[in-house]
């Protein structure tokens, strides 16, 4: 009987560890399905049009008068993504003709050939024509916790484009 009993208890055990071994594998195996289809899925590009002076406030440092500024807030998100998020912001700041002149004549402006402007929602057709101008030191001296791609000025207005870092 205690050799019955002893085969029996191995045979309980062994099935015991089988049973969780392959709970375990199969559950490990769905993880991994969720983290790849999470991984596989594409952001989605939220883009709001905007023309609070909160932005000019915020990260505007070298600027001390504007008529109005237009600008679209980007940001990219996935349906698994927590909080918080980077932006990008992108428009045009108009500039009153006081505040265009002291520019002008405050910073060394550069001729940029061919700048790109690159838009969802904002109009740029009223931001003035070409020649546009870029000054690295305008831009160092202007934005403060934030990256500028780039920043371009026609004499009139400010067309950029910055991101949260």
């Amino acid at each position: 009987m205690k050799r019955f009993v002893k085969k029996a208890v191995v045979l309980i055990v062994s099935a015991a560890l089988l049973g969780s071994v392959s709970a375990c594998t199969g559950r490990d195996r769905d993880v991994v399905k969720r983290v790849a289809e999470v991984e596989n899925r594409e952001p989605v590009k939220h883009v709001d049009l905007l023309d609070d002076d909160s932005l000019m406030e915020r990260y505007f440092n070298a600027v001390e008068d504007f008529d109005r500024v237009q600008y679209e807030q980007i940001v990219f998100t996935s349906d698994y993504d927590i909080g918080p998020h980077e932006y990008r912001f992108r428009g045009v700041v108009y500039l009153t003709q006081d505040e265009a002149d002291r520019l002008q004549n405050a910073y060394e402006w550069e001729e940029i050939t061919d700048p790109e402007f690159e838009f969802d929602l904002v109009d740029i057709s009223g931001a003035g024509d070409a020649p546009w101008y870029r000054c690295r030191q305008f831009e160092k001296d202007n934005y403060s916790m934030i990256v500028p791609y780039y920043t371009y000025f026609n004499g009139e207005n400010l067309v950029f484009d910055i991101h949260q870092t």
